[in-house]
């Protein structure tokens, strides 16, 4: 019989979020917030066609004006979704359908324009969400 009994360490998850967390959560989703901004206004630009520089030039332009236009859409919605994130973790409440479905139409909304900037779009958010749905942490 050992001299010394083993105490098991139980290990629990405290719901509240620490001082510490909550500060880098704040920063990050005011830098998410910022940068989804960014990218949300610089897609306008190009999707509104108020910067068409590289549009009617060429088969190679017109793959990197697509190219740029998908890309800023998908960067925008991918911060607005971590800001919205990190906002919801704050307030302790999951994000809902509804603020992903609002994303996801203000996202699909600027690319009424081009056929291929949509198809491309959309498969793009949808890969996106399949993501963000597989890497959110289980609760178990």
């Amino acid at each position: 019989m050992p001299k010394f009994k083993d105490k098991s360490k139980k290990t629990s998850k405290s719901k509240r979020i620490s001082d510490n967390d909550e500060s880098d959560i704040l920063k990050s989703l005011k830098n998410s917030a910022i940068l989804g901004g960014i990218f949300l206004t610089f897609s306008l630009f190009f999707n509104t066609e108020i910067i068409n520089y590289f549009m009617n030039r060429g088969i190679y332009w017109d793959i990197l004006d697509v190219s740029i236009k998908v890309s800023l859409i998908l960067l925008s919605f991918l911060f607005m979704m971590i800001s919205l994130g990190n906002y919801k973790e704050l307030t302790g409440k999951p994000v809902g359908l509804k603020e992903i479905l609002l994303l996801f139409g203000l996202s699909l909304v600027q690319t009424m324009k081009n056929l291929y900037v949509f198809i491309f779009t959309l498969i793009g958010l949808g890969l996106l969400l399949i993501y963000l749905y597989l890497i959110q942490e289980s609760k178990i």
